[in-house]
């Protein structure tokens, strides 16, 4: 009925969201999903709703309820390893079947800004699916899903907002987007944090990076910028960095996608803070929290000194290395903004406490790094251009007197 009525504009929509009695909550006042399973039957019959993308462009709110209630009942109930083929699902599985109807919704052009936002779930629950099979590729497809609704947010922020609001979406100060961005955020970072799969993790990393320093970071409160830098960004590479060095005696012949993902951790605390540095700074006292837990998750990686012979040489050489360069480069643009200065310079504390905090920053940053034995070595070097930047910040001012009064002598 559903398959046929979807085709039919007057009823699909009234027709669609009864398909909610077929799966829990609702459905399970009625009966028992346990004890009659049909599951795979219902996974079929979702995809054949779906495929009609003419008719499902015409349902209101109560249709699309409907069908993504479905859709994440199919998905959860999927996910068993095949008997044959190790790594892979059978074919009427519940959970592919879901992914095929949300791939096809996504990707079709008649249901562009269409699907509602709470299609999020129904992926995460397909990336569960994928944990659960052991089926990395089912995980990294539902994550390339995520990033197909990450493309498409800000549009379908817009045009679902003008739907609930006819008068005009007033998003002045980014609430609503953010409603959409965080949510989206949220589902790449936790197979990024918690996939027992490398792979997985590795490209819910890269596409956590990305997602981090895209557009939709200016259009957000500063203050939630902040909580997503400590909540999801630092979260989660500080997560995975504790993890990898807990087990790093045992790489192995995982050298490779170990330090792959070392590097893509760094790449995630140093990147958004990079970029979104201006909008933080906005906020002082969560940024000086920020960089505090940048700082602790530094210390953790880079240890209390070199390379020792009982570790994986190779590794912790290069993510050492590695790790203090992005440090490197963030202490040297803080000093360039003379966020940080060198505190053993008397002209430099009375300039920090000019500024108003910064001398605890720059007292914290440099205890910091003199606790960590691999950066020990460099510390002078640094703080030697705290205070050459120190320097430059006079000097132009003295030039332009200088100018000035040459010009005056020449007249």
């Amino acid at each position: 009925l559903c398959i046929y009525a979807s085709s039919r504009n007057t009823l699909a929509s009234e027709v669609l969201s009864t398909l909610k009695v077929l799966h829990p909550p609702f459905g399970a006042l009625h009966w028992s999903p346990q004890e009659l399973n049909l599951d795979k039957h219902l996974a079929e019959g979702l995809w054949r709703v779906c495929r009609n993308v003419d008719g499902l462009s015409h349902i209101n709110d109560e249709g699309w309820s409907g069908i993504l209630g479905l859709l994440e009942w199919c998905a959860s109930r999927g996910g068993m390893p095949s008997a044959q083929r190790v790594g892979s699902l059978a074919e009427d599985d519940p959970s592919l079947q879901a992914f095929r109807s949300l791939h096809l919704m996504l990707h079709a052009v008649e249901l562009k800004d269409c699907v509602p936002f709470g299609v999020v779930r129904s992926i995460r629950s397909i990336v569960e699916a994928g944990e659960r099979a052991q089926c990395p590729k089912l995980s990294i497809a539902g994550l390339d899903l995520l990033q197909v609704l990450h493309s498409r947010m800000e549009s379908l922020a817009v045009f679902q907002n003008a739907a609930t609001n006819p008068i005009g979406p007033d998003d002045s100060n980014g609430q609503y987007l953010l409603k959409y961005w965080l949510p989206t955020l949220e589902a790449i970072g936790e197979p990024a944090e918690k996939s027992r799969n490398g792979h997985v993790r590795q490209h819910a990393l890269s596409l956590l990076t990305d997602a981090l320093i895209d557009r939709h970071g200016r259009s957000i409160p500063a203050t939630s910028l902040c909580d997503i830098m400590n909540t999801v960004c630092l979260h989660v590479a500080g997560r995975r960095i504790a993890d990898l060095l807990r087990v790093r005696s045992g790489f192995g012949s995982d050298f490779d996608e170990c330090l792959i993902e070392l590097e893509l951790c760094i790449s995630l605390i140093f990147k958004p803070f990079l970029h979104h540095l201006k909008t933080l700074v906005s906020v002082e006292g969560d940024f000086v929290g920020i960089w505090i837990s940048m700082l602790g998750i530094m210390s953790q990686l880079l240890g209390d000194d070199s390379v020792s012979s009982g570790d994986d040489d190779d590794v912790c050489r290069m993510t050492k290395e590695l790790g203090s360069e992005h440090l490197r480069n963030a202490v040297m643009v803080l000093i360039a903004m003379g966020l940080i200065t060198d505190d053993s310079n008397s002209r430099g504390e009375q300039q920090q406490e000019s500024n108003g905090g910064g001398q605890d920053i720059s007292s914290v940053t440099w205890a910091a790094i003199g606790s960590i034995g691999y950066c020990k070595p460099l510390v002078e070097e640094w703080r030697q251009s705290a205070r050459e930047s120190a320097m430059d910040n006079i000097n132009p001012s003295q030039n332009v007197v200088n100018v000035n009064v040459g010009e005056e002598n020449a007249d």
